[in-house]
């Protein structure tokens, strides 16, 4: 094993996590580096054993103290009669890079904090714009929608940036981070895969194809008011939804080389956007937040150019309002290695609170007796033939046609598959 050096550190253990996250920003504001957890100063072993969890709580500590944030590689290796885990980060190409609100460069085997003319004259060094705002180095000549542009008003120089060419690309993204995945799960986490699809389209295309898809995946039900008008109410709140997809495009970090995935498990739906929160917002203040920090000034532009976003940050109120009218609790907003996760629970079917539950039961109410007009001018018609013509979810005639036969209103004839429901003599 190597002695210490201007690119290589020990640590014993995680418990020195401040001073790992100190050497690897070091590193990458010089040569770049490799911090070895597991060995002591004098290269030897210390056994160390790592935790289901150790490595997802140090990258997360890792990516909320370091800015710009960091993205390491990370390598655990058996050592003696432990592990060692290698984090190795390469010069960073947005210098400098802070720590805990302090700049550190490597000089032989320390770590010095720089000087406020060291900062200045690094950063001059090493400006560049914003990820969106950077030129798109690919070929441009027939790639982008022309048409678009001009439907939405929006205006743009011969240079086409990468912010745009995201967001207006007729075919597929050459920039593959910036790709969406989708997946239908089994249970309660991804063991088992039911669905998945990749989605490679303009982002302006996938703010409607990743709702899409997840309405084909989840139920809607259909209840009707006193006024016999119709309500579909989603397992989940589409409104809701959509925000969280737009401000996961928006919104993300396009540097991280993750993609933006949406989970649908049998009782919840994830939304995974790479990236953490902008440091002027907290997690337990997003329900109540109305300030706008854009990461991607351009692609929120254009954005909101098209009529998909605003730009007042009244978003999470809108997500709040959404979850109370579809019957939902709040969704729980969270970070974990480096992405921002809003985690939707399933709508409770039996109502949270007696408004929104009495117009349920008036709903059911009048849809059983749209269902009794219907077999009464249809008999010996089938649950799918009846759903399909009142425009109604299978799951919920299903319901409704059980609450007529408990009641004896109607009673069904035949085999399975080729019987029906008539209207019981009463």
């Amino acid at each position: 094993m190597n002695n210490e050096s201007e690119n290589i550190e020990f640590k014993a253990s995680f418990g020195m996590w401040k001073e790992i996250v100190i050497s690897l920003s070091a590193f990458a504001n010089k040569n770049g580096g490799k911090v070895i957890v597991g060995l002591r100063d004098d290269g030897s072993t210390a056994n160390l054993q790592i935790g289901k969890r150790t490595i997802e709580d140090f990258v997360n500590k890792l990516q909320m103290n370091t800015d710009p944030i960091l993205y390491p590689a990370i390598d655990v290796k058996s050592f003696a009669l432990g592990e060692i885990v290698e984090i190795e980060v390469h010069p960073s190409d947005f210098k400098p890079v802070f720590a805990f609100h302090r700049a550190y460069s490597r000089v032989g085997k320390s770590n010095l904090i720089m000087s406020a003319n060291e900062i200045r004259s690094l950063a001059l060094r090493y400006e560049r714009p914003d990820y969106d705002q950077m030129k798109y180095e690919g070929d441009d000549s027939n790639s982008i929608d022309i048409d678009l542009i001009n439907d939405i008003g929006y205006k743009t120089s011969d240079i086409i940036l990468k912010g745009e060419y995201l967001c207006f690309v007729k075919d597929d993204l050459s920039l593959h981070n910036a790709c969406a995945k989708a997946g239908l799960f089994k249970g309660s986490d991804m063991s088992k895969v039911l669905d998945m699809k990749d989605f490679i389209s303009s982002l302006l295309k996938q703010s409607v194809d990743l709702l899409d898809y997840i309405k084909r995946q989840i139920n809607m039900e259909v209840v009707l008011d006193g006024q016999s008008k119709r309500k579909e109410l989603w397992d989940y709140p589409i409104e809701a939804l959509r925000e969280s997809i737009n401000n996961a495009i928006v919104h993300r970090d396009y540097q991280d080389s993750g993609n933006i995935q949406i989970r649908i498990y049998d009782h919840s739906l994830e939304i995974w956007s790479p990236g953490l929160l902008p440091k002027e917002l907290r997690i337990a203040n997003l329900p109540d937040t109305t300030r706008s920090i854009p990461r991607n000034k351009k692609i929120a532009e254009i954005f909101y150019k098209a009529g998909i976003i605003e730009n007042w940050g009244s978003g999470f109120q809108r997500i709040a309002s959404s979850c109370k009218l579809n019957n939902n609790p709040l969704p729980e907003w969270k970070e974990e290695t480096g992405a921002f996760i809003t985690v939707y629970k399933k709508r409770n079917h039996e109502g949270v609170n007696e408004g929104v539950n009495e117009e349920v039961n008036e709903g059911v109410n009048e849809g059983v007796n749209i269902v009794i007009d219907y077999i009464t001018k249809k008999p010996g018609m089938r649950t799918p033939q009846i759903a399909k013509a009142l425009n109604v979810h299978p799951k919920t005639m299903e319901r409704w046609l059980s609450k007529l036969k408990g009641q004896a209103k109607i009673y069904f004839k035949g085999s399975p598959k080729m019987g029906g429901y008539y209207i019981s003599n009463y």
